[in-house]
């Protein structure tokens, strides 16, 4: 399903399987490598209606080694394969070695740019931006090393910038990390936000707990999912989690988060070394996308028919109807399919998700209006 093919009133921008990429109509699979200190790699991929996503290797913070980063993608995946060794990192106090990654919107660093829908257009306001839910599929494994698999978003103060500065803000959203790797900062106090969340088919207002650090220039906030997912399916209101990062952001600088800009959507992988300081290291990690995109409204104002409350245990969301045990028995059974039929299962995975858009928008725009925005 590409974009263009609206479910339920909702635009469904697929970025994940690449089906119908102009490139890939007379091969499976395409791929860029990098090695250690070698010349940046990216590949953009046309899809219907003119959109598209770029993939690309991302070894910012290594200088040298051997071995190399590569990003594949192919009908049914995109995927990324690290196995370097005797590496060294540019910046030895920076951990993170590299961010393998697939983007949406326009990167600030280099000024990357993708074709975008037009109810999705990036750069855009913070405070005109349509509800998004993105939704994802994946595994990965870190065989030798350490990291996390995460949304890598920029928001600035500037439009289009060529580059991020102070009181400009980075938003990460862990969906999983090795144990002891953790982000930047410090968690903020009474900063664990309840959000709506579907995992593996399953709804529970999920605990996301926020770390924060400041002038690195830029702010740093990073959103993480308590317990990380290392494999399975997401589909998470990304709004309401910029929204939560945005509360934070608030309390640090006198300047509105509703007034910066939405800059682009990373998805992708962080990985370091076991070993610390990542002087001469060996990391093995990859991880494989199933699935990825983005459900927005096809109108700038949704009306929601569906009720939701929350329970005073962050687990089950309920509803006046029975809708989401109908469409997470659909889930679950979608996810449920082996690799060789995934892209089969996959538009049935969307229409579900489609069809459960309006219960997490409906507590999202509620949540909102609680809290005052």
């Amino acid at each position: 399903m590409a974009r263009g093919q609206g479910i339920g009133g909702w635009d469904n921008i697929q970025l994940v399987p690449a089906t119908n990429a102009t490139q890939l109509q007379a091969v499976p699979c395409i791929a860029v490598s990098q090695a250690p200190g070698g010349p940046y790699a990216q590949l953009n991929l046309t899809l219907p209606s003119e959109v598209s996503a770029v993939i690309m290797t991302d070894v910012w913070n290594t200088r040298s080694g051997g071995g190399d980063v590569t990003v594949r993608a192919c009908r049914t995946h995109v995927s990324a394969y690290v196995n370097v060794s005797s590496a060294t990192a540019s910046d030895i106090y920076d951990t993170v070695m590299g961010y393998p990654e697939i983007m949406y919107g326009y990167k600030p660093w280099g000024q990357t740019v993708t074709g975008e829908s037009p109810y999705l257009q990036l750069p855009q306001m913070v405070g005109r931006l349509p509800p998004i839910l993105a939704y994802l599929n994946y595994t990965l494994n870190f065989t030798n090393g350490r990291g996390d698999f995460s949304f890598d978003i920029w928001v600035t103060r500037s439009y289009e910038p060529s580059s991020v500065t102070s009181g400009d803000l980075e938003v990460m959203v862990w969906f999983y990390h090795t144990p002891g790797f953790n982000p930047m900062g410090y968690p903020a106090p009474n900063a664990t936000f309840y959000v709506p969340t579907f995992i593996n088919g399953t709804p529970v207002n999920a605990t996301w707990q926020a770390y924060v650090a400041r002038s690195i220039p830029w702010t740093y906030i990073a959103m993480v999912l308590s317990p990380p997912v290392s494999s399975g399916s997401i589909e998470v209101p990304l709004t309401q989690l910029l929204g939560d990062a945005g509360q934070l952001y608030d309390r640090l600088w006198n300047y509105s988060f509703n007034d910066m800009y939405l800059n682009d959507i990373e998805l992708g992988m962080e990985y370091t070394s076991l070993k610390w300081p990542p002087v001469d290291v060996s990391v093995t990690a990859w991880y494989r996308l199933y699935s990825f995109g983005f459900l927005v409204p096809l109108e700038a104002t949704t009306t929601v028919t569906k009720v939701v409350t929350q329970t005073a245990s962050p687990m089950a969301l309920t509803s006046t109807t029975t809708t989401t045990t109908i469409m997470t028995s659909i889930i679950t059974s979608s996810v449920k399919a082996t690799s060789a039929g995934r892209q089969e299962a996959n538009s049935i995975y969307l229409a579900a998700a489609a069809a459960i858009v309006g219960i997490l928008i409906g507590f999202y725009l509620g949540s909102r209006r609680r809290a005052g925005h």
